[in-house]
């Protein structure tokens, strides 16, 4: 397979039907999150609200069902395709689009940005902070961005359970295999799909995700006119705080009004 279609035959194995054949475990997984973005950013079913990176679109249309107003955007156009039919089924009025994170066409629309599952970090560094700045010309001034990232410090945990192995989806096998490499602050993920039924042995071109700080990634926040509010240790209630031990990041920030914006809204005001 060329390289695009094989990663989008691969987005589509993965976000979709390994939801699928774990499908209760992915629906408690949904259900657990949304509850926490709904008390963790005070949500009050008015929003509208932009998944960047939405995958087959759990979030979106969880979120949906409940309610909101949500766009769902994905790179995979077969994703976003099964994302549409879920949510036609489901009778669910959610905008899926298929579009490129590096390139964000809203300007000032979102009250909330979703940032999920460590999708910040498939690019070099001056593209990550690219993305940040295009979420936050997405958000109108006050809107927040929630952004959920793998923390490097408690690495070593999380590929305790994630390092290798093969694990069942629908009448194949996925075999994983992870590294984090220190010098790079990049975790690397290669995956073989085998399906011996259909004659299937094809190998995923890999993964690499580059991990901040909390420190280097509050800083680009800032650098992209976002000022971070809160951090949590994981997406879940109760609240846990993030602490040594955390395995994850979940940064909360809020795009300011310029301060020039401000002191011109201010002369105006006294003509």
């Amino acid at each position: 397979m060329a390289e695009q279609a094989s990663r989008e035959w691969w987005e589509e194995l993965l976000q979709v039907y390994e939801f699928a054949h774990y499908r209760q475990y992915a629906d408690e997984l949904t259900r657990r999150e949304v509850d926490f973005l709904i008390a963790a950013l005070g949500l009050h079913g008015v929003e509208s609200i932009l998944d960047v990176a939405c995958g087959g679109g759990r979030h979106s249309l969880a979120l949906a069902a409940r309610g909101w107003t949500v766009t769902g955007l994905d790179a995979a156009a077969p994703v976003i395709d099964h994302a549409r039919a879920a949510a036609a089924e489901r009778g669910l009025n959610v905008e899926f689009v298929t579009g490129d994170m590096r390139d964000l066409p809203y300007r000032e629309r979102f009250d909330v940005v979703l940032l999920m599952n460590s999708s910040l970090g498939f690019f070099d560094d001056a593209t990550n902070q690219a993305v940040l700045n295009g979420i936050a010309r997405a958000l109108v001034y006050g809107g927040k961005l929630v952004v959920q990232c793998l923390n490097p410090y408690q690495i070593s945990r999380y590929l305790r359970d994630f390092r290798s192995g093969w694990y069942p989806i629908g009448s194949g096998f996925v075999l994983r295999e992870a590294r984090f490499d220190p010098r790079r602050a990049m975790l690397e993920i290669d995956y073989r799909y085998v399906d011996a039924s259909r004659g299937i042995d094809v190998t995923h071109p890999g993964d690499q995700i580059r991990l901040y700080g909390f420190p280097e990634l509050t800083a680009m926040l800032r650098a992209a006119g976002l000022r971070p509010l809160s951090v949590f240790g994981d997406a879940a209630l109760p609240l846990v705080p993030f602490a040594e031990e955390s395995i994850w990041q979940v940064v909360i920030a809020a795009r300011d009004r310029p301060v020039m914006r401000e002191a011109e809204d201010a002369d105006h005001a006294d003509r």
